[in-house]
Order: C-alpha cells, then structure tokens, then sequence
C-alpha cells in the first residue's frame, strides 16, 4: 500500500517532466525547422543570367549614337547590364567604362557570404566586392532582399536624398539617420527604382524625410501597435516604412503594392509608382515578384 501511494504521489511529477519535455522537443523541431529554413535561404541569395556575357555585343552598341538605339538594342543593354532605359534618359551622358562594369557585375557569381546579425537573422554580401550603382536622383528607392530572418527574406530598403546618400533605418535599438550606399554596393543583391513623377515632386519627398525622419526610433511593430501613417507626428518607423512614410506624407500615395497594415521592402518593390531603373542580383524578368 505504502509503494502504491508513492507511485502515484509521484505521478504528477512525471506528467510535469512529460510535458517539460515534450515542450522542449518542439521548440528545438522548431528551431531546427528555421535554421534549416534559413540555411536553404541561403543558396538563393543572388542570381546570375544563364546565358552567356557578350562584352564585344555591348560595345557595338555602346559604339553608336544613343538617338539611333532600338527598343531592341535597350533590351540587349538591359540583359547584358541591368540597366534599363530609364538610366540612360536620366544622364545627359554615361560613362561606356560604367556600364561595362554593370556587365561584369550582373555575371559576378562567387560565393556569397553570410554575415549573422543576430540568431536567425543573416545578411548576404560580399565582404571584397563593391558593386557599381548608377547615380542617385534624390527621391530614389534601393531595394535588396539580401537580409533574411529564419527563411525569410524580409529585405531592406533606403531613400535617396543625393546622388549617393540616402536616409535609413538599418535595424532594431538604432534611430534612422543619413547613410550612403556602400552596405547595397557590396550586398548580394539590389535594384534602384525611381518613382514615375516630376524630379520637383521628387525631390520635395526626399527633403521631407531628410527633415522628418532622421533620428526617429526603430519599431517593427507599426501598422500593429502604432498607426501606419504617421504624417504629422512620426514616432517610430522601419526601413520600407521610412521609405512608405515619405511618399504617403509629401505625394498623399500609397507605395505598398497590397495595401496592407505593413510595408516590407517586397512590397515597395512591386509598387507600379516606380519604374527599374537598375538590376543586380535579381532575375531580370521576375525581379522579387
């Protein structure tokens, strides 16, 4: 009778191991899922054309007068470069050394690197590479989806103010300020979108967030806990939304393509307000669709 009442005195304790456990089980399945999930995120950090570099083809292009290029000739620029018409019309004259290094960077396909920011959060890049971007236009949009959490790639996004500053928000604990461009230069992938209005409207958006969204608390939770447009008192943002933020409070557009309670980077990315200026990194067809 004795050991009777101690088994079952005993019983709740091992129910309470069985559930501490099985717990423990399903956190480390679930760790072990994201990790996995994350590793295999890593071999899609950056795409390279599967057709071959025509370097002679581009400078026989590049050897004629702008004004007589066809639209096939921009499409030939594009495959070989990633840079659409839209550079081109934007720069009085380009520089041939600049877009033969475009050339060369779109065909780059060493191996990617991954540098762990926190537990599950890595970013792909090239620690010895610095990629050629064109010129900024202040209003100006970079996009990279080379920072992925667990398997997502949630991305990053910036706002130019200058041909080669831009406003930030880079990540949970710091505020946003002004940063240039060398961390999109060497990550493993970018695109530069330019937004399909005046240069003044532009550039008035530009000014608007260089004066409202400097040194402005990092949040994730906006759109959750805090109102998505914060126009006239910005209290927090993140990246895609500093860039969101600007355009919705200076134009009165919404540049998230779905619409939802949060931007991401993806979403800016898939905006019709914005037309591609430069690809690299990403398939030149699909972009990040």
């Amino acid at each position: 009778m004795s050991e009777e009442k101690t088994g079952k005195k005993r019983s709740p304790l091992r129910r309470a191991v069985i559930i501490f456990m099985s717990v423990l089980f399903a956190l480390a399945a679930i760790l072990a899922f994201f990790f996995i999930a994350d590793a295999v995120t890593h071999t899609f950090a950056r795409s390279v054309p599967s057709y071959a570099m025509d370097t002679e083809g581009l400078k026989d292009i590049l050897a004629v007068d702008r004004e007589s290029w066809t639209d096939e000739d921009y499409e030939f620029i594009y495959r070989q470069t990633g840079l659409t018409k839209a550079y081109f019309d934007g720069v009085s004259n380009y520089d041939e050394d600049f877009v033969l290094g475009c050339q060369s960077d779109l065909f780059y396909n060493e191996e990617v690197e991954h540098d762990a920011m926190f537990i599950g959060i890595s970013h792909d890049y090239y620690p010895n590479k610095t990629f050629n971007m064109v010129p900024l236009k202040p209003g100006d949009v970079i996009i990279s989806s080379s920072v992925h959490t667990f398997g997502w790639r949630n991305g990053h996004a910036a706002l130019a103010i200058s041909s080669t500053t831009t406003v930030q928000a880079l990540q949970a604990g710091a505020p946003s300020a002004i940063q240039g461009v060398s961390w999109f230069k060497s990550s493993s992938n970018f695109m530069v979108l330019r937004p399909k209005t005046t240069a003044e409207e532009a550039r008035a958006v530009a000014d608007w967030a260089k004066k409202n969204l400097v040194n402005v608390p990092y949040s994730l939770f906006i759109g959750f806990f805090s109102p998505k447009d914060q126009s006239d008192d910005v209290q927090c943002t993140h990246c895609s939304h500093l860039v969101w933020q600007a355009y919705r409070a200076v134009l009165g557009v919404d540049i998230d393509s779905t619409g939802g309670p949060v931007v991401s980077p993806r979403n800016i990315a898939n905006s019709d307000f914005f037309e591609v200026v430069q690809v690299n990194g990403f398939d030149l067809d699909k972009l990040w669709g």
